[in-house]
């Protein structure tokens, strides 16, 4: 009797590797820019991926002061490299009321990706994880499903859909 292989199995993309429930904010208390970045990078200090915080923090206020990361739509990417950083990280958080961010469509944020990794010269991952978070958000229908996930694991499984 012939057997029914299984389908092979998709890898998972680098921002699918790098999404982690600990990571993950379901609903950020602040709504201005500036307190947002703070508590994003204290959630990644009480994790021990940030070393020294306010480190971190003056280099992600470095970035946004050269243009915000706000990229419209309901989204922002703060990202950057720093030393004080133990890893390359992914850290979603959501606001369901949405945070002044400077965005350039002039819209509050409401899903919010924070990239940091250590310094390296070549590091496509940094840039493929950036593209891959625009990919996974561009539709709205995503978006407001991604806001309305009861958890975690729901969220993952909406942005690895968006990515095969």
């Amino acid at each position: 009797m012939p057997t029914v292989s299984a389908a092979p199995r998709r890898s998972e993309t680098h921002l699918e590797l790098h999404l982690r429930p600990s990571l993950f904010i379901p609903e950020l208390r602040t709504r201005k820019k500036s307190s947002v970045l703070e508590e994003m990078v204290a959630h990644l200090a009480e994790h021990r991926i940030a070393r020294q915080a306010q480190a971190v923090l003056e280099v992600l206020r470095q970035r946004e002061a050269l243009g915000s990361t706000g990229l419209g739509k309901g989204i922002a990417v703060p990202h950057a490299r720093s030393t004080m950083v133990t890893e390359r990280a992914v850290l979603l958080a959501r606001s369901t009321k949405g945070v002044e961010f400077d965005s350039i469509d002039g819209n509050p944020v409401h899903l919010c990706f924070l990239i940091v990794a250590p310094p390296v010269d070549r590091d496509p991952i940094y840039l493929q994880m950036l593209a891959e978070i625009v990919k996974a958000v561009r539709l709205a229908p995503v978006r407001k499903k991604i806001l309305e996930a009861a958890d975690f694991a729901s969220i993952r499984s909406l942005i690895g859909a968006q990515l095969a």
